[in-house]
């Protein structure tokens, strides 16, 4: 065993390399990205509204006031100098991927932890948060679910009121953060399941109460700032639809398919190959949990299954009457990739104490990583040069629309081409209100 303070010095080092991993990965001072997508949809209420009222804006279906808190003044800082965004998120991406670290040393060697922390930080999947300004939120309801779940596991091993009340706060900031944790939070209570101990139930049943509160928390100030107009915005059948089959398809795809294909690729049009590799490591370490592992282990992957699929309960009640490919969007592999890790870690960690010195296991370990790095960094090139072309098309749009002294000598089709391969449509006058936000301008009275 390590000393404490060798210890420390280790947590440090690899707080440093998962922390920066991101960036050095993701990020370059030279790249010309450029607000893209939800980030006009974010600009357009914050050009139009102050601070405190874009605040409880709801945005389409999503209603997260901590984003807003935070990201307004985020833009407001950056300006059109949208790689400081950018160098944000990277390294949001590898303070979650230093939490995840954290959690799987509960269970896991710090070698192993470690490794697996490294190749989810390095994760080509991760392109969707780090090249767009506006997914900030993903990190923020992740980074709050993650010491949410470290304060659960502290609590389930010694319990106190204090820390059901941390959980229950870092649980409703993460929900504010991005509603995608919305039903995900049911997983904390659940974990406390997988740990040792007579009073699991009943610690379970104490944070199950304190998380109705921040339901109930949340449902007033949803209903009394987006309500069902929101609610319906984007999913206008969602309240008379029951699902069928298709719902079901979409959340194994979404939950328990998909972060699989992303161990080995790194967006949502994957090859032949990554299927079969994704199919094979899936089954296999189920098989090698079932076969090998004790009773606690199957409770702990059973759990790892949890935290992918009680978030699609909702996620995919809004999205499976659209295409299937909505249950691979590459942004929510920041939160099915934990699980998918536990369980191949679980698994790895189960066949290591058995066949560690084989020459078999070790030639696996070291072909199946090799296959994780070439999938990732094979994948990353072909994404890093569509974001560029949308962000060069979406900079040269803006800049042309912006650069006449008054909205009205603006010809009106020019807005109705404004960035086809992003969203929204612009009008002359929020072109102009986006402008004089970004560049600290005073605001023309209308």
């Amino acid at each position: 065993m390590p000393t404490p303070s060798e210890s420390r010095l280790t947590r440090v080092a690899v707080a440093v390399v998962l922390i920066l991993a991101p960036v050095a990965v993701f990020w370059r001072p030279g790249l010309p990205f450029f607000f893209i997508r939800d980030d006009w949809t974010a600009l357009i209420q914050m050009s139009a509204s102050s601070w405190g009222r874009y605040l409880t804006t709801p945005d389409g279906e999503q209603w997260f006031p901590v984003f807003h808190l935070i990201f307004y003044p985020l833009v407001a800082w950056a300006g059109e100098r949208y790689g400081l965004l950018l160098l944000l998120n990277c390294l949001g991406i590898g303070l979650g991927a230093y939490l995840v670290f954290l959690f799987l040393r509960r269970w896991f060697a710090l070698p192993l932890s470690a490794a697996a922390a490294l190749l989810y930080s390095l994760a080509a999947a991760h392109h969707a948060l780090a090249w767009n300004a506006f997914y900030l939120c993903y990190l923020l309801s992740l980074i709050f679910f993650l010491v949410a779940l470290l304060l659960t596991d502290s609590y389930g091993r010694q319990p106190s009121g204090g820390k059901v009340c941390g959980i229950a706060l870092c649980a409703w900031l993460s929900i504010l953060s991005h509603n995608y944790t919305l039903s995900g939070v049911w997983a904390l209570p659940l974990y406390l399941l997988c740990l040792d101990g007579p009073r699991r139930v009943r610690s379970a049943l104490i944070l199950s109460a304190a998380l109705g509160a921040v339901y109930v928390m949340f449902t007033l100030g949803y209903f009394a700032f987006a309500g069902l107009p929101a609610l319906t915005s984007h999913n206008q059948s969602i309240l008379s639809r029951l699902p069928g089959p298709r719902y079901a398809v979409h959340m194994f795809y979404g939950a328990i398919l998909s972060p699989f294909l992303y161990i080995f690729w790194g967006h949502n049009h994957f090859p032949v190959w990554t299927y079969v590799a994704a199919s094979l490591v899936l089954g296999g370490c189920l098989a090698v949990i079932w076969s090998l592992g004790e009773a606690r282990d199957r409770r702990l992957a059973l759990w790892a299954a949890s935290v992918n699929l009680l978030p699609f309960v909702l996620v995919s009640l809004a999205r499976y009457h659209r295409a299937v490919t909505q249950a691979f969007v590459a942004r929510y592999a920041i939160f099915t990739l934990l699980g998918a890790g536990l369980v191949a870690a679980l698994a790895w960690s189960l066949l290591a104490r058995r066949w560690r010195q084989t020459w078999w296991f070790r030639g696996g370990t070291v072909l199946l990583v090799a296959a994780i790095l070439a999938g990732q960094g094979l994948a990353l090139p072909l994404w890093q040069r569509r974001y560029l072309e949308m962000s060069r098309t979406a900079a040269a749009c803006y800049r042309q629309l912006t650069a006449a002294p008054t909205p009205d000598v603006i010809p009106p089709e020019a807005f109705s081409s404004f960035c086809p391969t992003a969203h929204p449509q612009l009008s002359p006058a929020q072109a102009q209100a986006i402008r004089q936000f970004l560049q600290g301008l005073p605001q023309v009275a209308e």
